[in-house]
């Protein structure tokens, strides 16, 4: 989870948004000796003190927006509906939501609904360019010459 506001200037920033605030209950908690949690905890470290960058486990954690608040919510699909309504609480104005979003229909149309009710807007999709099998058939594409990748999604998400 990730949410930005217009209030800090760090690496991160652009003339419109910052990251100001990383949420990440796993490696912050009780995967933080799992593989991967010394080398995340290691750079949040080095973010806080380099950037300001502020490092919380739950969205609850967060201050009041002084600006327009921004979230990435990229999670586990069966948490996204919980941490989407956490924030609409914590007075996210616009949510970039990951794909599929929730795991049922019901819960897409709830989560819909909520954010219609508080003025919130939502974006949906997922950048399977970042998927290891993609990269690594980009990869091996690059050293066969005149070669060509097309990829084709079946989600039947209504």
């Amino acid at each position: 989870m990730i949410t930005h506001t217009k209030t800090n200037t760090n690496k991160y920033s652009c003339p419109s948004a910052s990251l100001d605030y990383i949420i990440e209950p796993w490696f912050l908690g009780p995967g933080s000796t799992s593989p991967g949690g010394p080398e995340f905890n290691e750079w949040a470290d080095a973010s806080k003190s380099t950037y300001g960058t502020v490092f919380a486990s739950s969205i609850k954690d967060l201050p009041e927006p002084k600006e327009p608040r921004c979230a990435l919510i990229s999670g586990r699909t069966a948490d996204n509906p919980r941490l989407f309504g956490e924030c609409i609480e914590a007075g996210c104005k616009t949510i970039f939501l990951e794909k599929p979003g929730a795991p049922t229909v019901a819960e897409l149309q709830k989560m819909k609904d909520d954010a219609e009710a508080a003025g919130v807007g939502v974006l949906m999709g997922y950048n399977k360019n970042v998927c290891k099998y993609v990269r690594k058939t980009r990869e091996f594409a690059e050293t066969v010459p005149g070669s060509h990748v097309t990829f084709v999604s079946n989600n039947a998400y209504e």
